[in-house]
């Protein structure tokens, strides 16, 4: 499996093979201007390799698989899903919010209710 990659900083494109990079043989480094990628983002991605090629080898004793991926659509997403997480936040914020008042409001009928017997 090859992966394309177009350098940010050069623009220039580069193929590189899944299994060297997995096998640690290549590095995410431009052959062009030498831009690398970071070490850490660089081990995540090929742990995220890894973990797929082996969920498509279980996959594929059922179903043939290709597969494109396009960076602007996962940044679309994840644009999406971050916005969607920033909306359950504020929900939740809200939902904290009316739990409070709720807890007040059981609290002054425990008062009330302690008043009374008190009276008795």
């Amino acid at each position: 499996m090859s992966i394309d990659f177009t350098c940010q900083k050069c623009e220039a494109s580069f193929e590189l093979e899944a299994q060297d990079l997995i096998e640690g043989t290549e590095k995410i480094v431009c052959p062009h201007c030498d831009a690398k990628a970071p070490a850490n983002l660089s081990e995540d991605f090929v742990a995220a390799l890894t973990e797929m090629r082996a969920q498509i080898a279980i996959l594929s004793k059922k179903f043939a698989v290709t597969m494109t991926l396009e960076a602007e659509e996962l940044e679309d997403e994840l644009d999406d899903e971050e916005e969607d997480e920033e909306e359950s936040d504020e929900d939740d914020d809200d939902e904290d919010e009316d739990e409070d008042d709720e807890d007040s409001d059981d609290e002054e009928d425990y008062d009330d209710e302690e008043s009374g017997e008190d009276d008795r």
